[in-house]
């Protein structure tokens, strides 16, 4: 009796096209998700979930790179090139904060050391903190989300360094502000913009500095706030430089936005100034916990008058706050440098 004869192999290969067909459609699906969402982002001037996009722009990178590969790989040439357009357009956003600042000169003035750390209302560790402080050294530190516990004791801990302070300290929310300078303050002020939110102005060693912290833009309500705060801000510098167009300003603090966010290139055009930063500067200064790429974002900036210069930059270690520091050092530029570099000191438009 003949043995059955095995039935033909048939299997493999009608598996192998299933996986191959799922694959394709897997990278045309990751395709047409990147162009929703880098079309979306074209609007982040107007609508709140499209900001938010905008400011993923370097996850955006990541992630278009990874379709591409994905579409590579699945033979999908046609989708791949679709990415790399949608790759163009994303990096024709961040393009402009990628530039290296063009401004370096020799000598000047000796630096002011400055410094922004939003440390989180409800953290308890003041020690690191403190430490942040002490190993930094800035001539005036902005403290941000500071709590009565915290300003207490760097009240304690630091009045031989920093006898100089305006602080609105605050337990319930998240909008404490405080300042703590090495040297006196000509003048200071706290103010509100929008919001029953302080942010605070003080003269220092010839300096205007201004410390600040606008709502996120979590919801409609909070992104057309956080813009009208950064609108405001940005007229009361202007009227400034109108009184005093000789005196170098700086802002520093927890902006809420990126730079790769419009509505920050729109703040540095109104105010006049630029962001303080040396090299790419994209190391995220919120989220501190965990590895800082690639969900962390840059939300905390030093801005500066074109009369000054970035000497150094850092972002610091995690203190127990979801942020981490920033702190540069500044010189003067040399008289009319920053006249030929464009900066007519008037609104820009």
């Amino acid at each position: 009796m003949n043995e059955p004869s095995d039935p033909p192999e048939i299997e493999t290969p009608i598996r192998s096209s299933l996986l191959t067909n799922v694959f394709a459609a897997l990278a045309r699906l990751a395709c047409l998700a990147v162009v929703l969402v880098t079309v979306a982002t074209l609007f982040a001037r107007w609508f709140w979930v499209s900001d938010l996009l905008a400011n993923l722009r370097t996850q955006q990178w990541i992630a278009i790179v990874a379709v591409i590969a994905l579409c590579t790989m699945a033979r999908q040439s046609r989708f791949a090139w679709i990415a790399a357009v949608c790759f163009m357009v994303q990096f024709a956003s961040l393009f402009a904060q990628l530039i290296p600042d063009p401004m370096t000169a020799p000598g000047g003035e000796p630096l002011l050391r400055v410094m922004t750390m939003n440390v989180l209302t409800s953290n308890r560790s003041y020690r690191r903190v403190l430490d942040e402080i002490r190993e930094v050294d800035p001539d005036v530190v902005a403290i941000l989300e500071l709590s009565r516990g915290l300003d207490d004791f760097l009240t304690e801990q630091l009045s031989t360094e920093y006898p100089h302070a305006l602080t609105r300290p605050q337990d319930q929310g998240n909008f404490g502000i405080g300042v703590y300078g090495k040297h006196p303050f000509a003048s200071s002020d706290a103010f509100e913009l929008n919001e029953y939110v302080k942010s605070i102005e003080v003269e220092c060693l010839g300096y205007r500095l201004i410390a600040t912290h606008p709502l996120p833009p979590m919801g409609a309500r909070q992104f057309r706030s956080r813009n009208e705060h950064l609108h405001l801000l940005g007229e009361r510098i202007h009227r400034a430089q109108k009184r005093a167009p000789e005196q170098p300003i700086i802002v520093m603090g927890d902006l809420n936005v990126t730079p790769w966010s419009p509505h920050f290139g729109e703040f540095e055009r109104r105010s006049g100034l630029r962001r303080a930063r040396q090299g790419l500067a994209i190391t995220p200064t919120w989220y501190a916990g965990g590895s800082r790429f690639p969900m962390g974002l840059v939300l905390d900036h030093i801005l500066i008058s074109r009369s000054l210069e970035c000497a150094s930059y850092r972002v610091g270690p995690d203190v127990g706050s979801d942020h981490r520091s920033v702190s540069v050092q500044l010189k003067r530029l040399p008289d009319g440098h920053a006249a030929r570099d464009g900066f007519s000191g008037q609104t820009p438009r």
